[in-house]
C-alpha cells in the first residue's frame, strides 16, 4: 500500500463570508489521502471567522485542522505564520475566496515526485466570478495571455516570469524545505512575485499543464483594489531589485527594463495628481 505524505492545505481568510465555504469544503472533498487544513482568519470584519469556526466544528473529525482568528496582520505575515503553523512535507495555498479543483493536489505531488530536482510547481486553473460562473477556461492564457509554450525549460520559464509574470494565485505547491531559505516580505501585500523570482533564478521552479483551481475574480482582490495601486506597482518594483543579484547579465537587463516600466505608471499618477490639486 501506497504511503503518502503529508500535504498542508493552507488557508489566508479575510472577508470572504461569501466564498470561504466553499474553499474549505474544495479541500475537505479532495481525495488525495493524507493532508492537513491550516487556516487563520486575518482579523475579517464581517462573517467569515464565524463561518470558518462553525465549519471546523463540523468536519474536525474527517480531516486534521488548525485554526487561528486574529487581528489583521496583512496576508504576507499571515502566510509565513500558516507555513510556521504547518507539519506537512509539501504546502500549497489556496485563498479564501477560490476553491481547489478534484485531483488537483495529486497532480501536483506526482509531479514534484517525478522531477526531484524542482523545490515548487505551479499549474492553471479556470477563473471564475462572484456568482461561480466561469469566465475562462484558463487563468493563464486567458486571462493574463501567457503563452504557456514558453514554460518548457528553465531559461524560457524564467524569462517569462521576469518579462510576463501572470500566475494566478491557488495553483503552487512547495516543498516545505523551501522556506529555510525563503521568507515572504511582511512589507508587500503581493507575495507571489518575490517567490517565482527567486526561485526561478535557481531553476527550482517547475509547470504543470493542467487546471488545479478555481481562481475568483470579483473585483475585491487585494491587488485590483484602487486604493492599493500604488503600493502593488511598488512592491513588484521592489521584487525585481530584491532578485537582480541572482541572475545573470541577459536576464538582469530584462529585469531593469521591467522596473523602469513600472516606474512610469508611477510617475504619472504622481504628476497627474500635482495637477489636481
Amino acid at each position: 500500500m501506497t504511503e503518502y505524505p503529508l500535504i498542508s492545505v493552507l488557508v489566508p481568510a479575510y472577508n470572504h463570508e461569501k466564498y470561504v465555504e466553499t474553499t474549505l469544503s474544495s479541500i475537505l472533498e479532495d481525495q488525495y489521502p493524507n493532508k492537513e487544513l491550516v487556516i487563520i482568519d486575518d482579523g475579517s470584519d464581517d462573517n467569515t471567522g464565524k463561518i470558518i469556526e462553525d465549519w471546523v466544528n463540523l468536519y474536525k473529525d474527517e480531516i486534521q485542522m488548525k485554526f487561528q482568528s486574529r487581528k489583521n496582520w496583512g496576508v504576507t505575515k499571515t502566510l509565513n505564520d500558516l507555513i510556521d503553523l504547518s507539519n506537512g512535507e509539501y504546502i500549497l495555498f489556496i485563498h479564501s475566496d477560490d476553491y481547489l479543483l478534484a485531483g488537483g493536489i495529486m497532480k501536483r505531488y506526482e509531479y514534484l515526485q517525478g522531477q526531484p530536482e524542482k523545490i515548487a510547481v505551479f499549474a492553471d486553473c479556470i477563473v471564475i466570478d462572484k456568482e461561480n460562473k466561469k469566465n475562462h477556461d484558463s487563468g493563464l492564457s486567458d486571462l493574463y495571455f501567457a503563452d504557456k509554450s514558453k514554460y518548457i525549460n528553465s531559461d524560457a520559464l524564467k524569462k517569462e516570469i521576469i518579462t510576463n509574470w501572470s500566475v494566478p494565485g491557488g495553483t503552487i505547491m512547495v516543498k516545505k524545505e523551501a522556506y529555510k531559505q525563503f521568507r515572504y516580505n511582511e512589507k508587500f501585500i503581493i507575495e507571489d512575485l518575490d517567490f517565482y523570482l527567486y526561485f526561478a533564478s535557481k531553476n527550482l521552479i517547475g509547470f504543470l499543464d493542467e487546471k488545479v483551481s478555481a481562481y475568483r475574480v470579483h473585483g475585491e482582490n487585494t491587488c485590483m483594489k484602487d486604493e492599493n495601486w500604488i503600493r502593488v506597482q511598488k512592491d513588484i518594483i521592489n521584487s525585481y531589485k530584491r532578485n537582480l543579484k541572482y541572475y545573470n547579465f541577459r536576464f538582469k537587463l530584462w529585469m531593469v527594463l521591467k522596473i523602469m516600466l513600472n516606474y512610469k505608471p508611477l510617475i504619472a499618477h504622481a504628476i497627474s495628481g500635482r495637477f489636481r490639486r
